[in-house]
């Protein structure tokens, strides 16, 4: 008995020490989507190939155009171009842009080909069949020319237009405007570009699960650009990456320093990232003076907030209570449970403690039904990242405990434990 006592001790110590010390490497080979995946429209625009020769972009008006002679594929009656931002790869005609052309372009299903060697002769690149208006969109990869394995992946769905006259109407005249030595072939046979710049995988962490992904923030196909290129966390049941929000991404850093990140109260060093995105190495850390949090006795700054009811609220004129906050999304780790804590210490004493859940959402009415469904007894509050960047809150969930006069007591304490500290205390 003895015995057996002793391996399940050796065994706990074991795991405490894989949680506290031992680095990480999480598969991130799978591309994912960022949040302006759905969000942007952007239009690959082409133009008609005059005889064998084609234009550079002008940037409207910014550069002045140069006639490249191409090598076309036989076999097709029309012929058209464009380009594709790629920073992965260079020539001197075309810095940064990989051309491409588009054959039968009144086609049901056009072939697009693709001058991945940019060379401009077409009969010696790959082509795809494009995709009829609800047909499933095309995938192609564009490899970085230094590291063929660091991709970005693009996928092309036919415009959508049904509807939108006023939209042709101008986006034609906006072609034929900035574009008068070359034809635009015209909206409707155009396509959308949508880019996957984010490569993911899954994080488990003790009983923790969640995801993490690289992001390529200058589209050049790989993944550790320092000062550029982004880690983002988000929940295990979420699927959009949010590169724009502090919460979920941070910055690599430069050379020399060290990047951090905190999900789920704890923080992560990393140690590596694959160049080609494929991998990235962390480690968990007790460093506790990051993300510029407040420290204990020093007054938080003062800010507004926003109620799920729009009524605007100042900190300050809670400086005679203690206030719990708390800080989540509806899909972040333990929230049912964590909210149910929420309303047993609302309801100890509101003269006393005042309790204030920041949640953040994608749209404001996601607030507004939350509360039709929670009937909250404590201030349900609309989470911002401006409020987030003053109090250093750098992931989800997080608390704050603040005394009178705003003073800051603790971050990291759970609604659990805050709990159970009120009642030990009556």
């Amino acid at each position: 008995m003895k015995y057996f006592f002793l391996l399940v001790v050796v065994f706990l110590l074991c795991k405490l020490s894989i949680a506290q010390n031992d680095e990480l490497i999480i598969q991130t080979d799978s591309f994912a989507k960022d949040d302006r995946f759905n969000k942007y429209h952007i239009t690959r625009e082409l133009f008609l190939v005059n005889g064998d020769t084609i234009k550079t972009p002008t940037f409207e008006g910014l550069s002045e155009a140069k006639t490249i002679t191409i090598k076309k594929p036989e076999g097709y009656k029309l012929y058209a171009y464009g380009f594709i931002f790629f920073a992965g790869t260079e020539n001197k005609l075309n810095p940064y842009y990989i051309t491409i052309m588009v054959t039968n372009y009144l086609a049901k299903n056009p072939k697009i080909w693709i001058d991945y060697n940019q060379n401009f002769d077409f009969t010696d690149d790959p082509n795809y069949l494009l995709p009829y208006f609800n047909e499933k969109g095309t995938e192609v990869f564009l490899p970085n020319q230094k590291n063929q394995n660091g991709k970005n992946k693009i996928l092309f769905t036919r415009t959508s237009l049904f509807g939108k006259f006023e939209f042709r109407k101008q986006m034609n005249e906006y072609y034929d405007f900035f574009y008068k030595d070359r034809k635009f072939i015209g909206l409707d046979y155009t396509y959308r570009e949508q880019r996957y710049l984010c490569k993911s995988g899954i994080v488990k962490f003790g009983n923790d699960s969640f995801r993490i992904a690289l992001y390529d923030g200058n589209s050049n196909g790989l993944y550790n650009d320092a000062d550029t290129d982004r880690v983002i966390v988000i929940n295990y049941n979420d699927s959009i990456f949010d590169n724009t929000n502090d919460l979920f991404s941070t910055k690599l850093a430069k050379k020399n320093e060290t990047t951090y990140f905190e999900k789920n109260g704890q923080v992560f060093e990393i140690l590596e990232t694959d160049e080609a995105g494929n991998f990235v190495k962390i480690k968990p850390t007790k460093s506790e003076s990051l993300f510029g949090k407040i420290k204990v006795g020093k007054k938080i700054p003062k800010f507004i907030f926003t109620t799920y009811k729009g009524e605007k609220k100042n900190i300050k004129k809670f400086k005679r209570q203690e206030v719990f906050m708390y800080f989540s999304s509806a899909t972040s780790k333990n929230f049912k449970n964590d909210t149910a804590f929420l309303r047993q210490i609302a309801a100890i004493d509101s003269n006393k403690i005042r309790v204030i859940l920041f949640l953040y959402v994608n749209k404001s009415f996601e607030l507004r039904y939350f509360s039709s469904q929670a009937k909250p007894n404590y201030i349900l509050a609309l989470g911002h990242k401006n409020i987030s960047n003053k109090l250093g809150i750098r992931g989800l969930p997080q608390t704050l405990l603040v005394g009178k006069k705003r003073r800051v007591k603790k971050y990291g304490i759970s609604p659990e434990e805050y709990l159970k500290n009120l009642r030990s205390t009556d």
